[in-house]
């Protein structure tokens, strides 16, 4: 593992970023250190020393020389005007911990890394040399400031250059906002009275001329939310141009009520319509993805080839909850209306690409939601703008009988008139949804759906762009 991922996790768990669970290389020892996240008092941090015999960790005052390093290069980030506002979005307790069992480990020291891998973490979020520069110059600052001897600070700066590729891409990835368009920006920055306003519209203004489109358009965001949508709607397509349409009406409060379930719509215990005949049969089956058993959830929809009833709309959330959608998967019928509470202490960005409602709600605090209504039926993707790994499907269904479909395939339709259906089947990890027949005889009946593989995967950003 090398010391420049270091600087990598610093910068992109900071501005929000999504990872992968992993374990670095365990080193000899079994049992870590209690990593604090303050800095120890000065007497107690021991010098650094200079020696080729001893771990690099060792020679950096092991736990509370890291700790020191940790929080003084922390602390010199979130204050240097270049890059500060990569940090707007983050859970600085945890990523002082993450960084200091990170750093313990890259380091040779005696300590298991909880933390996840950066392997997509810095796509999409369009670093410039400047960006990078500066974490490299606050990176020597901390070192300074602590007298870390040169032999040990060369080995630490030593590996950072040929990070930089992987880090900042090459100019011709960059998407530079019209000049125009920005000036107009500009100009309404300065008539701005709020000042933490302006400031962010004049940093949003330089990273669209860097052609950082993303982070352009979360700062605009931030602006936006101290101002309200109104005083900055005549530049906010400057930002916007390619996104779905945003929610701009203010959000409301919401009372946190406890966490919701994964999957939500089992058409049984949702108010199924009761068939009005007396020949009534079952239908239990699964749902295999080429053969083999699913992983994931999904729904099964049912037509019945006469009649069947209208399906009631409902009033139905999705919450945002340690950076994850609850429930993941869920049924509606069509007209239905979904809140979408945060309750978590960073910001999220929902929206969805989707034919069926694209949309996009902005950010807003935890506590606080906006709502959507889903008038027609199809599969719905949800992603986070901010955090890439989140991902949930809401399916509006125009079906008078449908059911969520368990993560290993299994469904169960409890009450059905006898007769044909048209039986429609999806799984979060299937490619298009799979369209059949099934006929329903008197008692039970059972079905096998076998879908082809596809979908899944990270969703591009709100703009269209791939995030992998």
């Amino acid at each position: 593992m090398k010391i420049s991922g270091i600087v990598a996790f610093l910068l992109l768990t900071g501005c929000g970023g999504s990872h992968k669970k992993t374990t670095p290389t365990p080193t000899t020892s079994n049992s870590a250190p209690n990593a604090t996240t303050q800095a120890p008092p000065a007497d107690e941090t021991p010098e650094p020393t200079s020696s080729t015999t001893n771990s690099l960790y060792e020679r950096l005052g092991g736990m509370p020389g890291i700790t020191a390093l940790i929080v003084e290069f922390g602390g010199r980030t979130r204050s240097d005007p270049r890059i500060k506002d990569r940090f707007f979005n983050t859970d600085a307790v945890n990523l002082r911990r993450l960084v200091i069992e990170f750093f313990c480990v890259a380091t040779g020291g005696p300590c298991p890394y909880s933390g996840r891998d950066m392997e997509t973490t810095h796509a999409r979020m369009d670093l410039v040399d400047e960006e990078f520069d500066a974490f490299i110059e606050d990176l020597v600052g901390a070192l300074d400031k602590l007298k870390v001897p040169d032999q040990e600070k060369a080995e630490l700066l030593g590996v950072m250059e040929p990070l930089k590729p992987q880090m900042v891409p090459s100019p011709d990835k960059l998407r530079p906002i019209d000049k125009k368009k920005l000036g107009a920006v500009t100009k309404l920055a300065g008539r701005l009275r709020d000042k933490a306003a302006a400031e962010l519209l004049a940093t949003a203004v330089v990273a669209g001329q860097r052609g950082q489109r993303l982070y352009a358009e979360q700062l605009f965001t931030r602006a936006e939310m101290i101002t309200g949508p109104k005083a900055l709607a005549a530049v906010a397509s400057t930002f916007r141009e390619g996104a779905p349409p945003s929610v701009t009406t203010k959000p409301t409060k919401m009372q946190d009520k406890g966490a919701q379930p994964t999957v939500v719509g089992k058409g049984d215990e949702d108010e199924a319509p009761k068939p009005r005949v007396k020949t009534i049969g079952s239908l239990h089956g699964v749902i295999k993805i080429d053969g083999k058993a699913p992983d994931g959830f999904g729904v099964v929809m049912l037509w019945p080839e006469k009649g069947g009833a209208r399906r009631t709309p409902k009033q139905r959330v999705i919450e945002q909850r340690n950076k994850t959608f609850a429930p993941h998967v869920m049924a509606i019928p069509v007209g239905s209306t979904v809140t979408f509470p945060n309750f978590d202490s960073l910001f999220h960005n929902v929206f969805s690409l989707s034919r069926v409602k694209p949309f996009e709600l902005g950010m807003y605090k935890s506590g606080e939601t906006r709502e959507v209504k889903f008038d027609r039926p199809g599969i719905v993707r949800l992603g986070c703008n901010l955090h890439a790994n989140m991902s949930a499907y809401l399916i509006v269904v125009d079906a008078p009988n449908y059911v969520v479909v368990d993560n290993d395939g299994s469904f169960a339709f409890k009450a059905l008139a006898a007769g044909k259906y048209k039986v429609q089947a999806w799984n979060e990890h299937s490619d298009e949804p799979l369209t059949t027949t099934v006929d329903i005889k008197v008692g039970d009946n059972s079905s096998t759906l076998d879908l082809k593989s596809g979908g899944g995967g990270i969703s591009p950003d709100k703009f269209g762009a791939p995030r992998q």
